[in-house]
């Protein structure tokens, strides 16, 4: 059972970040789901619902910068842009302390990234454009 749809958004340090640099993305969502959504990452995508990681600059780069991660979770179907902005948002700075992440809510980064991320397909283009074509079959 998959829960309400939200998008997260969270600035990071790439290089806080554990493993290899090109499964950042990946690492951090599935560290969040662990520790804020207590319950695995689910990437596999099916009717049923799965979560979403979209790629973003700067993500990968060795040395130490900021980046801007997005997650849209429990996606179960296409959402027009004017729905993605009526779901729930939420957006945290996450540091590290030693082996362990603190996400800290920004509360006022919301409303701005919830503008400016809108333009990200809800779910993935390539995924919902599967999941589309697996309907029809």
């Amino acid at each position: 059972m998959y829960g309400i749809p939200i998008r997260v958004i969270i600035r990071v340090c790439v290089t806080d970040i554990p493993g290899n640099p090109l499964e950042r993305v990946y690492q951090l969502g599935s560290d969040f789901c662990t520790q804020m959504l207590a319950r695995p990452f689910r990437t596999k995508v099916q009717e049923e619902g799965y979560d979403a990681m979209h790629i973003l600059p700067n993500f990968d780069p060795k040395n130490s910068v900021k980046a801007w991660f997005l997650y849209d979770f429990n996606v179960t179907r296409p959402l027009s842009k004017e729905e993605v902005l009526q779901i729930q948002h939420e957006a945290y700075l996450a540091t590290r302390q030693e082996d362990s992440w603190i996400f800290t809510l920004q509360k006022g980064w919301i409303d701005p990234g919830k503008n400016y991320y809108s333009k990200y397909v809800w779910g993935g283009k390539v995924e919902q454009e599967w999941l589309a074509n697996a309907n029809e079959t």
